[in-house]
């Protein structure tokens, strides 16, 4: 089952509502982009590497900054702390990013830590719902209609929301709104 298929439109429109609402905090409109570290900052978090995580053991920090394999993670939520992987390329690290603050936005709870990298544990649904608001956050619905009613290409698209074109394709697709390529 596709992530689409497996979240109600009800959640779906509340995403999209989520996203219009931290922008209109920020005074951003749909339709510019949104950094992660600016939503992070408002939120009060602090962004971390691995090798920033205060009192991370040395085997828990080997096996963080070796690996393309994990993303991000919060690893407090008092005070609001979230490490991300920084091997990933800057329109990962936004995708990323988007995502664990979705998790907060959602007040998903952490299930639990992995003993080997600390990271938490992840529940299939609460992953899910972060990806799509996530993508909500970083391009909602209404900048993706903006983009396209100007005829802007999705490499272009990419470019102007500070996301990948993957990204772009993704929220197209949840979206339902076709992009020129």
């Amino acid at each position: 089952m596709s992530l689409i298929q497996s979240l109600p439109p009800e959640f779906r429109q509340r995403c999209e509502a989520i996203a219009t609402e931290q922008r209109s905090l920020l005074r951003v409109r749909a339709f510019e982009a949104l950094s992660a570290d600016t939503l992070a900052a408002k939120l009060g978090a602090t962004l971390f590497t691995p090798d920033q995580v205060p009192n991370l053991e040395p085997e828990q920090l080997a096996v963080l900054l070796a690996s393309d394999g994990w993303s991000g993670a919060i690893i407090s939520d008092r005070p609001l702390w979230i490490v991300y992987n920084p091997r990933h390329a800057p329109t990962r690290r936004e995708s990323n990013l988007m995502h664990e603050i979705a998790h907060v936005l959602l007040d998903h709870k952490p299930v639990g830590f992995d003993p080997v990298t600390g990271l938490p544990k992840r529940k299939q649904n609460n992953e899910d719902e972060a990806t799509y608001l996530g993508g909500c956050l970083q391009i909602p619905k209404r900048g993706l209609l903006w983009a396209t009613q100007r005829k802007i290409l999705l490499p272009q698209i990419a470019v102007h929301f500070g996301a990948s074109e993957a990204m772009v394709q993704f929220r197209s697709n949840v979206t339902d709104v076709p992009l020129k390529c």
